[in-house]
């Protein structure tokens, strides 16, 4: 257990987390980064679409990052979270090998957790041949057939927007009967249905193979699918009041019905996407920050808007 008392506890050693820690350590705060180390795009490899780190690894992003950070007054835990407890005038954590930190404000960026279908050999191909974000990946299969699996989630308009990428695309529904807005938008785009159950993929030398319930099998250069997320806020459900983040905020720079709690990254109103995390990151550095200057000398910023009912 530690006496000191940090500006910010940021829970979250992604983009958002980094930059928000890189924001508040150049604002001469106190702040302490607690990452767990698993980050959700850790099977892609690599980031994109991030200037000047486009391409990079996750791991080597992580190690620019943490770098940046060094000049400041940022200490970096690598650690789990256990517990949250808020205060009058601070919030307490507890980690499983760092003690017990107590924040001023907490920042909460770190992050959901996707969840995978049920389907034989796709976590094996997760982030090599399966991909989610056409951003991100599609530039790398470009010109390639593409599979789209909607069987679960929804995923037409991913579908439509990978023609950009592809003149192939097909959609395979996972023998879901789909409603007649999603079937009107894949006829808008001009992309066909296989209406079979997917029954599992694996590698092939063209890209992935769909192995169907009418025993047939469907190669495709890439495979792509909108999956379900999981918000990863175990240590603040007790207090929280929500199932997620993204009910309490109540402004695009983070801030919460909590007056000591602020969210960024996937976890609050924003794309999910690394550069966009990064930047929410930066707002709520800087709502952080600048909440701090109105505790310490009340009435010299202007006040904000009363939290809504």
């Amino acid at each position: 257990m530690t006496d000191t008392l940090y500006d910010a506890i940021i829970v979250g050693g992604g983009p958002a987390g980094l930059n928000a820690a890189l924001y508040l350590g150049r604002s001469c705060r106190k702040v302490a980064l607690i990452d767990s180390g698993d980050p959700r795009n850790l099977a892609a490899g690599v980031m994109h679409n991030m200037i000047t780190n486009d391409g990079v690894t996750v791991e080597e992003f992580r190690r620019r990052s943490r770098a940046d950070l060094e000049p400041y007054d940022v200490t970096c835990f690598e650690d789990v979270v256990d517990t949250t407890t808020p205060a009058a005038d601070r919030i307490t954590v507890t980690t499983s090998d760092s003690g017990t930190l107590h924040g001023r404000t907490l920042l909460w960026a770190a992050g959901v957790r996707s969840r995978l279908p049920e389907i034989p050999g796709l976590p094996e191909l997760w982030g090599k041949q399966v991909f989610e974000c056409p951003y991100c990946h599609a530039w790398e299969v470009r010109g390639k057939s593409f599979g789209v699996f909607g069987g679960e989630v929804p995923s037409e308009c991913l579908a439509a927007t990978l023609t950009t990428w592809s003149p192939s695309v097909t959609y395979l529904t996972g023998a879901r009967q789909l409603p007649d807005d999603e079937a009107g938008r894949l006829r808008a785009a001009g992309i066909p249905s296989v209406t079979d159950k997917v029954l599992g993929v694996r590698a092939d030398p063209e890209g992935v193979a769909v192995s169907l319930a009418d025993g047939s099998s469907r190669t495709f250069g890439a495979l792509f699918l909108h999956m379900d997320t999981e918000p990863r806020i175990g240590p603040l459900r007790d207090w929280l009041g929500a199932q997620d983040l993204e009910s309490v905020q109540i402004d695009e720079r983070g801030r919460t019905r909590h007056p000591r709690l602020y969210v960024a990254g996937d976890l609050g109103k924003n794309m999910q996407q690394a550069t966009m995390a990064a930047a929410s990151g930066g707002l709520a550095g800087m709502a952080i920050n600048s909440d701090l200057v109105r505790e310490d000398r009340p009435g010299s910023l202007y006040d904000l808007p009363a939290v809504p009912e």
